[in-house]
């Protein structure tokens, strides 16, 4: 895969290829950077990648200024993703295990939030839920949700600020209401 933007712009970097792994399109991640550049600064900022799968995410994040940290339940995919990392001489922030369980322990706030879990789960509401509950969203901060366009997602408590459709994908943004 190749870096879309920033610092690493070009680079190509090896990432996790399993089969239960399908990496954000580099049209969309390049959508959803430019999208976040006109919202939010990004230098310094924190960019949680709840279900990181490649891991490609969180190297664009860090490619344009963000602390990343990412979230991997599958060990095998970690190393992977922590191999791509250290090829660009980066320190990944990554933690093993299930997000749902962990994210709270992790004592930081965030900026944005990316979202895209397995399709089929349940598990955007259930993320969507537990940040609200935990308050780990810093004020003024983005939930960014990647999902097909044809899957109803109940956003309740938050505002919708952007959607948009890249071919069968929808890219969703969101604020916490106060």
């Amino acid at each position: 895969m190749q870096i879309t933007g920033g610092k690493f712009n070009s680079r190509k970097v090896k990432t996790a290829e399993y089969e239960n792994i399908k990496p954000t399109l580099s049209k969309t991640r390049q959508g959803i950077f430019n999208t976040l550049y006109a919202m939010t600064e990004t230098d310094g900022k924190t960019f949680i990648d709840m279900f990181s799968g490649s891991g490609i995410m969180a190297l664009e994040a860090e490619s344009r200024g963000f602390r990343s940290i990412m979230f991997e339940k599958d060990k095998k995919t970690a190393l992977a993703i922590k191999e791509s990392f250290l090829s660009l001489n980066l320190a990944p922030e990554i933690y093993f295990g299930d997000v749902l369980k962990n994210l709270p322990k992790l004592n930081k706030k965030a900026d944005v939030i990316f979202i895209d879990p397995p399709y089929e789960s349940d598990l955007y509401e259930k993320s969507l839920e537990l940040i609200s509950q935990i308050k780990i969203l810093n004020p003024n901060g983005i939930v960014i949700l990647e999902h097909p366009i044809d899957k109803h997602i109940n956003i309740q408590g938050y505002k919708l600020i952007k959607a948009k459709t890249y071919g069968n994908k929808q890219i969703t943004y969101l604020n916490l209401k106060e």
